[in-house]
């Protein structure tokens, strides 16, 4: 329970939902299975921004179709996961065992300084937690060799370096255990058990920093949780959020911690995790970043106040206390969060700024795109969240109306946005397909259910952007990751758009004899003297079932509801049904999810190498 003092009052603040389960154990919070991989449950809405389809949503989309293709496909890609996500988790002794590093070679000096600058010109920029000065002068030192066999924490540091700036040089692969950078990687990680079993120091922290901004790609995603949550408490442990520090690098420090901050609570909140950092407990300062600072755009600042908005949104509206706010609250929330994004964006310089055209030439790096394709994807990421929350618990036909189009828009600009993604071992899985695949799947269901619009052209058009995106990863990765189960959706999309314009053109070729038809009768009759009164109620009530998509129009049907929705069954639901844009289904965590983008090996197998017997150095 929180007391805040207002112009001298105490004014108590509504408790948490635990402080009334414990006072009343009867409580119940709305609970669901947060161990399935490919469900969602209709009465809450996850902060994870990937749509995935809820058994209500696949029948909706069974019977617009006419078919259980789309059930199979989603089942498909569900065993996939499955099969991948299981055949990844088998490590749980992989860190028992005292491994050392590898018997690798250094790279050559050469080498070494080409990895070493793509590193801090390309990485360094978007998360600056490393001196660049104080590294440069450590691996230039003649005593090298030897400092990477006695300094576990500088080998796991100087290692993680290397695998990631030689990925920029063709040394990455999108396979775990193939590649330089993975032999670079698996070195760096063979010592992570002498780091987390010793003392909590910054050259540990910065260790387990390297690595886990490794892991953010496909081919070490099963470790990246396990690296994250490692790098957060050690830097709790160490207290860098509250504690003065003494005989010290306070600036190494600060932004080592803030860069955990970032990643931690980004992968929190897709994950839909609490953070393990209390946010009310911080309060070290935000050091000065230059390099981080680009065309007036400070990305270190920029990147702390987002990652702030990541937890206040999960807090408000997605926690399990959340669950349990009366509605008006909770749109309330998201409400004040629109106005924080707001503010954030606006902060924005016009160049970068999300919602702006984003053009290439703004690139002057590697690392700006990555910057500006983050900036974008964070703020997109939030307003998905944020309008299927606000849709789920509307009622209104504007609001309802509003929050449709606003995702449309988002799904749009993270389609348009892929042309500039590089399709690399490199690009982390949140740009490379997470995002995209969010965006894909909120296009398909608009699509499926409102085949009469007049831009669906243009949506046929992004999805087929977005197909082709996840085509170009399965040939990039030699099929290693299978984009042809997603590009599927777009086959699926063009040919109900094709049968439905082939069956309303047929219609209206009906109609139009019919009305001559009934022309000529009339004239007969009248010639006659016979009059016909009535019509023909089946034949009016046929055509206007074969009409059933032409008013699928956000400026045409009401509002459904959910309510109405479920009563009137799906058949009958119109695109502001709530259900039209589904509940997406989750996954228990990011690595399930990142078990389709990476490959089903054992962590465990991997590590048996790194071990002395297996060939590496005492």
């Amino acid at each position: 329970m929180y007391i805040r003092h207002r112009e001298g009052q105490a004014v108590k603040e509504e408790r948490l939902f635990i402080d009334r389960l414990i006072e009343n154990p009867s409580e119940r919070a709305h609970l669901y299975d947060e161990f399935s991989i490919l469900r969602a449950d209709d009465a809450r809405v996850p902060s994870s921004g990937l749509a995935f389809f809820s058994e209500k949503k696949l029948e909706s989309l069974v019977k617009r179709l006419g078919s259980s293709e789309i059930r199979e496909l989603v089942h498909q890609i569900d065993n996939e996961i499955r099969t991948r996500f299981l055949a990844s988790t088998n490590n749980d002794n992989a860190f028992a065992h005292g491994v050392r590093p590898l018997a690798l070679d250094q790279p050559s000096s050469d080498e070494l300084q080409s990895y070493a600058n793509s590193y801090f010109e390309i990485v360094h920029p978007v998360f600056p937690f490393l001196d660049r000065s104080d590294f440069e002068e450590r691996i230039n030192d003649a005593q090298l060799s030897q400092n990477l066999k006695t300094d576990s924490a500088f080998c796991a540091l100087f290692y993680a370096v290397m695998a990631l700036g030689c990925q920029y040089h063709g040394r990455g692969t999108f396979q775990p255990g193939v590649g330089e950078a993975w032999k670079f990687f698996q070195t760096s990680f063979s010592c992570v058990s002498g780091i987390i079993t010793s003392h909590a120091s910054l050259p540990n922290l910065q260790a387990l920093i390297a690595m886990a901004i490794f892991a953010l790609n496909t081919s070490s995603l099963q470790i990246e949780n396990f690296l994250i949550a490692e790098a957060c408490r050690t830097v709790l442990t160490l207290r860098y959020q509250k504690s003065i520090l003494m005989d010290c690098n306070d600036a190494a420090c600060y932004r080592a911690f803030w860069v955990v901050y970032h990643m931690e609570k980004q992968y929190s909140f897709q994950a839909r995790s609490s953070s393990a950092i209390i946010d009310l407990d911080v309060g070290c300062q935000i050091p000065s970043v230059p390099e981080s600072v680009v065309k007036g755009y400070n990305w270190f600042m920029a990147s702390i106040r987002i990652s702030r908005i990541f937890s206040i949104t999960y807090d408000t509206l997605f926690s399990v206390n959340a669950s349990t706010q009366p509605t008006a609250s909770l749109l309330l929330a998201v409400d004040h969060i629109h106005k924080l994004l707001e503010g954030w964006r606006q902060s924005i310089p016009l160049v970068y700024r999300p919602g702006e055209v984003l053009q290439r030439l703004s690139f002057a790096d590697m690392s700006t795109k990555e910057i500006a394709i983050r900036t974008h994807f964070y703020y997109f990421h939030l307003i998905i969240a944020l309008e299927r929350m606000r849709l789920h618990h509307s009622r209104g036909r504007q609001t309802a109306d509003n929050s449709l189009q606003t995702m449309l828009k988002a799904a749009t600009t993270v389609a348009e946005l892929t042309r500039f993604i590089d399709v690399e071992p490199y690009t982390p899985v949140f740009i490379l397909s997470i995002m995209p695949l969010s965006a894909l799947f909120i296009l398909f269901d608009f699509i499926i259910h409102c085949p009469a619009r007049p831009d669906i052209r243009e949506k046929l058009t992004l999805l087929d952007i977005l197909s082709g995106h996840f085509s170009m990863l399965e040939h990039a990765s030699g099929g290693l990751l299978p984009g042809n189960y997603l590009s599927r959706f777009a086959h699926i999309a063009r040919r109900h758009v094709e049968t439905f314009t082939s069956q309303s053109t047929n219609n209206t070729r009906n109609d139009s004899s019919s009305i001559f038809g009934s022309e000529k009768n009339q004239q007969d009759t009248s010639n006659t003297g016979d009059v016909s009164v009535g019509g023909n109620t089946e034949s009016d009530e046929t055509a206007s079932s074969s009409h059933h998509y032409i008013n699928d129009s956000f400026s045409q049907e009401p509002l459904a509801g959910v309510d109405a929705y479920d009563e009137s069954g799906t058949e009958n639901a119109t695109p502001y049904s709530a259900d039209i844009w589904p509940f997406p289904l989750q996954i228990e965590s990011e690595t399930g999810f990142n078990a389709l983008f990476a490959s089903a090996v054992s962590w465990e197998d991997l590590m048996d190498s790194a071990r002395p017997d297996a060939g590496g150095n005492n």
